[in-house]
Parts: structure tokens; sequence; C-alpha cells
């Protein structure tokens, strides 16, 4: 008997103006598979509907399009950390309960051929409180790079990684959440980086599964 794999319903954030050619790689890559859908993105009526209203409207439709998305990925490229509705879609993601997943996407191509630069990780810039201590949410759901950790090959992977991860938030810690743009959390360097014990360096899954294991001690 094989393994039943739950239809997942994706919203993507990302910069729109910067980044929506890099954006579509991925999301395109994603809806190949007919178990999985995308949300969060414009279309041209969309997009003219939403030039022409307010903040509030905006707002609105986003709401919309994460009504039935159990996963949020965070397409993170130059500038994407300072995005007003970015930091929303983040905000409203973790109110509802969606995991959360981050993509760096800045070495993809834009329409003219250009790569941009790394930008910072929106996920280092938010805090749930456990009561003993604050931790970064990019300390709890992981971030992945396209290109250099086959997005292609382990979107899928990365999708259900990041819905396990939201088990390591309580629903009554949600509300704690807190936007801290000029304090940086140390998650990425459990993935990317690596983290350093007793003079050994772990890399990559290691380095994850211990971060998992002291984020579940800050959690009781």
């Amino acid at each position: 008997m094989g393994v039943l794999l739950l239809a997942r319903r994706v919203f993507f954030s990302y910069h729109f103006q910067r980044d929506v050619w890099r954006a579509n790689q991925v999301r395109n890559s994603w809806v190949t598979h007919p178990d999985r859908e995308a949300a969060g993105f414009f279309d041209a009526a969309d997009q003219e509907e939403v030039k022409r209203n307010s903040k509030t409207a905006i707002r609105n439709w986003i709401d919309r399009q994460l009504q039935n998305t159990s996963v949020t990925a965070i397409l993170i490229g130059e500038e994407t950390a300072e995005r007003e509705f970015v930091q929303y879609e983040v905000e409203k993601s973790i109110e509802r309960g969606n995991a959360l997943l981050g993509i760096r996407i800045h070495s993809l191509k834009d329409k003219e051929g250009n790569r941009g630069s790394r930008g910072e990780n929106p996920l280092d810039h938010y805090y749930i409180n456990t009561g003993s201590s604050e931790v970064a949410l990019s300390s709890i759901f992981p971030t992945y790079r396209w290109r250099g950790d086959n997005g292609k090959q382990n979107m899928s992977e990365w999708v259900e990684e990041a819905v396990e991860s939201t088990s390591e938030i309580p629903a009554a810690k949600r509300d704690t959440l807190e936007h801290k743009p000029d304090k940086k959390g140390l998650g990425e360097q459990l993935v990317e980086g690596g983290m350093a014990v007793g003079g050994i360096m772990l890399l990559g899954k290691a380095a994850q599964e211990l971060g998992k294991a002291i984020r579940r001690n800050q959690f009781r």
C-alpha cells in the first residue's frame, strides 16, 4: 500500500514588483502535480483592482487568498523583509495557524536575466514568547535556498517539514507574536550554516534536529 499524501494549498508571499518573475518559477514548479494548489498570486484583474484600492482592500484580498491554505511559503528576495504586506501575511498566517516556510529565491534570474542579492529573512524578525524566552520564527520554521537546496526536487518535503514544525507553537502562544525588525534571530544557522556544539560543527539535518529539541524545551 502506498503512502497517502495530503493535498496542499500553499500561499506564496513575496515582493511583487521585484520578485514576481522569480516567484512564478517556484509556483510553476509546485503546481505541476494534481494534488498541489497555489494561492497569493495576482492575475491581471487582481493587479488592476489592487492598484486602485486602499491598504484595507489589499489586506482583505490577502485574507481571502489565505483561506483554505495550510502553508505560507515566503519567497525571500533582496527586499522581502521590508515589505509591509509580506509582514501582514506572516502575521495573519501565524494567527490562523498556517505553517511557514522560507525559500530564498534571490539567485534566480528575473525577466531581464538579472540575479538579486541575498536579503534578510523576514522570519528572523518575528518572535513568539514562550513564557520563559522569546523564540524567532526562523528558529521554528525551516528556510532553504531554491537553487542551492534543489527546490524543484525537494519542495514537497520542505512543505511537510514546515507543517510538522507548527506543533512547536502552542495555539495559546500565537497571539504573543511580535515584529522586531532591529533584532535578528539565529534560525537559519540550523539549516544553512550549521551550529557548533562542544567543538563539533553540526550541519544540515543534524543541526536542525538539535535545534528542534532545544525549541521543544523552550515551550515547556
